[in-house]
């Protein structure tokens, strides 16, 4: 018997197995179980957006065959529907777990990171979100089948853009640890990962994902960041108030209005 393993498949696995990893990592030990079921919520919330914006992106198909809507074997994921997905999820996890959003965006955020470098890996693996086609004797042109059969070379979009990512989460990591407000980091590494992703989009050749005319991996980019910078005005402005308050040790009570000596 050949056992036949799927790149993409094995790799947002592998990914998934890491993001847990961090989940764990970030929480105590007693509150572990239940962070790590949260964890698993969230991406089986986003493997179900990712294969419903599919088949909503695909009506005559699936139409004709309603059976295999759910038959991920056949492959074909859309991946704002799986951040469209694992948001709503979060929401839930932060009010199931009674986290502060902040706190559950926290600890959540390396998962998605790890999960996103790992599908810029697997698209190099399932053909898509690849880069333009370039002269075969260029130094960095790889081989790209076309799903006609043919041969082409191209310019490496999903490595560079999985390095790259890495990168910036690996380093963004590093110089977030003493940050006073550790809630802000997953709200500045959202907006790192927003326009990661619209720029490297901007350089896919396959065209992306679009409805209506409408580029739907630039709007999901959009939504994640919008998310983002709204999470932290809010957080702002919280500070803001606290440090106003009467009961906040070395409160600031001083305001735009208030006379000078």
């Amino acid at each position: 018997m050949i056992l036949t393993v799927n790149g993409f498949s094995l790799l947002i696995g592998i990914g998934a197995a890491l993001g847990l990893l961090q989940i764990i990592r970030r929480v105590p030990d007693k509150q572990s179980l239940h962070w790590t079921a949260a964890g698993l919520g969230l991406l089986a919330a986003g493997l179900a957006g990712a294969r419903a914006a599919y088949v909503w992106l695909n009506p005559a198909y699936y139409a004709a065959h309603p059976g295999t809507a759910w038959q991920l074997t056949e492959g074909g994921l859309a991946w704002p529907g799986a951040l469209a997905g694992a948001l709503g999820a979060f929401f839930l996890a932060a009010l199931f777990l009674r986290a502060p959003l902040g706190v559950a965006a926290d600890i959540f955020a390396p998962m998605f990171m790890t999960v996103a470098v790992t599908a810029w890996l697997g698209a190099g693996f399932s053909g898509t979100a690849y880069g333009a086609e370039v002269h075969p004797a260029l130094p960095w042109a790889i081989p790209s089948t076309e799903p006609e059969g043919v041969l082409t070379y191209r310019w490496p979009l999903q490595l560079i853009a999985a390095l790259t990512l890495f990168l910036f989460a690996w380093s963004f990591e590093r110089r977030s640890v003493g940050w006073r407000l550790p809630e802000m980091r997953a709200g500045v590494a959202g907006l790192l990962l927003a326009g990661h992703t619209a720029l490297f989009s901007y350089w896919r050749a396959d065209g992306g994902l679009a409805f209506n005319g409408l580029r739907l991996d630039y709007a999901a980019a959009a939504l994640l960041a919008g998310l983002c910078l709204l999470g932290l005005i809010a957080l702002g402005l919280l500070r803001m108030r606290a440090s106003f308050s009467d009961e906040a040790p070395g409160a600031n009570r001083e305001t735009w209005f208030s006379p000078r000596e």
